[in-house]
């Protein structure tokens, strides 16, 4: 490698305009929804051949994203891809030969959240041994026809609506409501069926019943890491509701599935993409803004209470999934699963669980579609870290598998990374990457407030949700992974995410999220500095980090910043810098890392009256002084990598008289 190489490597930014840079040396992918409208002729991985596998899919988003990115698709019996993404199961035969760089969309036995039957099993038991109230975000459930007895004893405590759902069967297909009379169902109940009680006091909006469609990206259940996507969609029905049992037929009343609504003369596309308020498809944001603002409803509660749901819906099908995973997954960044959450809220502000959906719907009917779904996607592909590879010469002989272990190890709560495994450096380093590539995905476990809300319903010893079914000679091959992760992510660092308001997350329209703060770039070196903060502070409030180069700008920002006051200071007589005594202390601290120290004593300018201060200038001097030998090793350094100062900034501003 050349030295020119090596300087460029060693400033790169980490997340540069298509490649970030991993803790563990290696380059990901990074994605752009314009990509669904043109392909991208400068990615870097053009020569790499980077390529993909389709299984029965049947949406084109896929497939135009990664094509436009410079992704190549093989044939359905090649095993050289870097992606394969299915809309079905994927056999388990091809999950244990996956190489290490590889990905798939799929975790196996996935269908323990996905078939209504078994997400139903697992969530009773969770309830039944961590308390009824903290699970009682699922109606009433009966599976058929183990429980049709029990089903017909206790029927008649509720003389209200039942509905009739398939074990397996999606977008709202075979989906029937029926009353306590059991007029023409009768038969359907000794069938492969759930009969949930109905929940018959839906919040409306304008009259109409809808539900919400959430993204729910789990990367690991070993830790469990689970991330909710910023925006969704919301489906209303196309006939407005009214609780009558003659008119429980009327499936466009009581279902809010686009399947079974599109085709309805009354059914309105949204045609105009900037307007998320409009038809019978309206974005998360749109919907909250609105429930926020006609409604005076909380949405910050309600968004708190369906990430509970979501929370621990997932855990209570961890333990089914974990013997299957650790069997066949074998690498742990191989698998991710996203699932489609549908949410239903009642008129007493309450969510509830409608399902959990395999491969949800990637079918684009309006551009609001487009916008929400090719966003997500690409901020998925970010996220799950697609590794910069030519799969038809990467040599796997040195992969790194599945760390393994026989005895699951007790918590340790002195943390020390060097102290840690190289699987388990390894680990760490994946989980905090990704969360730096999550974009839009808001990480929701762990965090730090997540951890000690949930972390009761772990097993002390496997880190297992308890009152699973798991069997008892497996517990032995579990390595606790939730507790490690805690103890080294959470020991000093808070969780970022959820200092943000969730209005704030979930509320702002998508075409105002950024993707990353390149798209910043563009500003003007001579704008205003009050509009640059504002685009400083607004990237950081999403959650995103400075490169290297873009932490140097905004540092050059301050400094021009302190200087406009000190230069205030020395010409209005009487003015009095608040602020003085922080930047001295800052410069301070700051001036350790100088490659020349500065020689002050705090304690000499803070002892100093303001009257004082401002009559000799003194302290103003030490500051300007201060300034000078900061900007001047700063200009050296910004030299040392070719660097260029902003425009903006002007040496002249920090020349001292005298």
């Amino acid at each position: 490698m050349s030295s020119a190489t090596k300087g460029r490597n060693s400033i790169d930014q980490q997340y540069t305009k298509y490649v970030f840079n991993t803790s563990n040396g290696h380059e990901t992918c990074v994605f752009y929804p314009s990509a669904l409208d043109r392909p991208l002729d400068d990615v870097p991985w053009k020569s790499v051949n980077m390529s993909f596998k389709l299984l029965n899919v049947d949406s084109k988003l896929v497939l135009t994203l990664l094509a436009n990115h410079g992704f190549r698709e093989v044939n359905s019996d090649s095993n050289d891809y870097n992606l394969l993404w299915s809309n079905n199961h994927v056999n388990t035969k091809i999950i244990s030969s996956l190489r290490s760089y590889q990905r798939v969309n799929h975790f196996p036995r996935s269908c323990e959240l996905t078939r209504k039957d078994k997400l139903y099993k697992n969530i009773e038991i969770m309830s039944h041994r961590n308390g009824i109230k903290n699970f009682s975000f699922v109606p009433e459930t009966y599976i058929m026809p183990k429980d049709y007895n029990r089903f017909i004893s206790n029927q008649y405590r509720h003389r209200g609506l039942w509905i009739i759902k398939p074990f397996d069967l999606s977008r709202g297909r075979g989906i029937t409501i029926m009353d306590y009379s059991f007029k023409d169902t009768q038969s359907s109940l000794k069938e492969n069926v759930v009969v949930a009680k109905y929940i018959d006091n839906p919040l409306l909006v304008n009259g109409f019943k809808w539900d919400l469609r959430l993204y729910v990206l789990v990367t690991s259940f070993n830790p469990l890491v689970v991330y909710l996507y910023e925006e969704g969609l919301v489906r209303f029905a196309t006939v407005k509701y009214v609780c009558d049992r003659s008119r429980i037929n009327n499936r466009r009343m009581h279902l809010c599935n686009y399947s079974v609504n599109k085709s309805s003369p009354s059914y309105i596309r949204n045609s105009d993409p900037e307007r998320e308020n409009v038809g019978h498809k309206w974005s998360m944001s749109a919907l909250l803004n609105h429930l926020r603002k006609e409604y005076l409803i909380n949405t910050e509660t309600l968004m708190r209470e369906i990430e509970d749901i979501v929370i621990k819906t997932i855990m209570s099908a961890t333990a089914q999934m974990l013997p299957a995973i650790n069997c066949f997954v074998p690498h742990n960044q191989n698998c991710f699963e996203l699932y489609g959450f549908d949410i239903l809220v009642d008129n007493k502000l309450k969510p509830w669980l409608l399902e959990v959906n395999l491969s949800p719907s990637l079918g684009i009917d309006s551009a609001l579609d487009s916008r929400i779904k090719s966003s997500m996607l690409c901020d998925l592909f970010t996220l799950i870290g697609i590794p910069i590879v030519d799969p038809t010469v990467f040599n796997f002989n040195k992969s790194v598998r599945r760390p393994k272990s026989d005895i699951p190890r007790k918590r340790n709560t002195n943390v020390n990374i060097n102290n840690l495994s190289n699987d388990e450096k390894r680990l760490l380093k994946n989980t905090t990457d990704q969360n730096l590539r999550s974009r839009g995905f808001i990480r929701i476990f762990p965090t730090d407030v997540s951890w000690k809300k949930y972390s009761s319903y772990l097993d002390n010893i496997n880190g297992i949700p308890r009152g699973s079914t798991i069997p008892p000679f497996y517990v032995k091959l579990i390595r606790n992974y939730n507790y490690f992760l805690n103890d080294h992510l959470f020991s000093d660092n808070s969780s970022f995410y959820m200092d943000i308001s969730r209005q704030d997350r979930y509320e702002r329209s998508l075409k105002d999220s950024q993707r990353n703060l390149n798209d910043y770039n563009d500003i003007d070196d001579t704008a205003d500095i009050s509009k640059v903060k504002r685009a400083i502070s607004k990237c950081l409030r999403d959650g995103y980090t400075f490169s290297d180069l873009q932490a140097r700008q905004t540092f050059a920002l301050y400094l021009t910043y302190i200087s406009a006051l000190l230069k205030k200071c020395a010409l209005e007589k009487h003015y009095v810098n608040p602020s003085s005594d922080l930047v001295l202390m800052f410069l301070v601290k700051a001036s350790k890392n100088l490659s020349i120290p500065l020689e002050i004593e705090a304690g000499f300018y803070n002892g100093m009256s303001d009257q004082k201060k401002n009559k000799s200038h003194t302290g103003n001097r030490i500051l300007c002084m201060s300034m000078k030998v900061m900007l001047y090793n700063y200009k050296q350094y910004c030299l040392v990598f070719t660097f260029v100062l902003p425009p903006s900034m002007d040496s002249q501003v920090y020349v001292v008289d005298g």
